[in-house]
């Protein structure tokens, strides 16, 4: 064998792998910040941060595949463009639901006003 002291696998110079392993690739800012982005928009904020999270993520998609595969994350920006996605939808869905409470709770009110008033008016009313 060899010496007691030495180690088994002699040491590999910094930023290389043992083995021709190869690092993974940086991965690409704007795939990071999608991803947040969407996470956040699903939490609270809806399209605030959900927009920008579906153009950063569609971005920072075609410009890993465009890399050849020098940038990493592409599964990041799809995850972020997808949170995006469905936050804004979400978002898109609640905004018609107000409008139309709004909208119907207003014919609503203004029918039974105009009820309450035909009946008042040949007898007396408690409305």
């Amino acid at each position: 064998m060899g010496d007691p002291g030495q180690t088994p696998y002699p040491q590999q110079p910094y930023g290389q792998q043992p083995y021709g392993g190869y690092a993974a690739p940086q991965n690409h800012k704007d795939a990071v910040t999608s991803l947040v982005l969407g996470i956040v928009s699903l939490v609270m904020c809806g399209f605030v941060t959900g927009i920008p999270a579906m153009i950063l993520g569609r971005r920072a998609k075609r410009e890993i595949q465009a890399s050849g595969g020098a940038l990493g994350g592409e599964g990041m920006a799809t995850a972020g463009f997808v949170t995006g996605l469905i936050s804004t939808v979400i978002a898109g869905l609640a905004f018609v639901l107000v409008v139309l409470v709004f909208a119907f709770g207003g014919a609503i009110s203004n029918t039974f006003e105009q009820t309450c008033t035909t009946v008042g008016s040949s007898q007396q009313s408690s409305c």
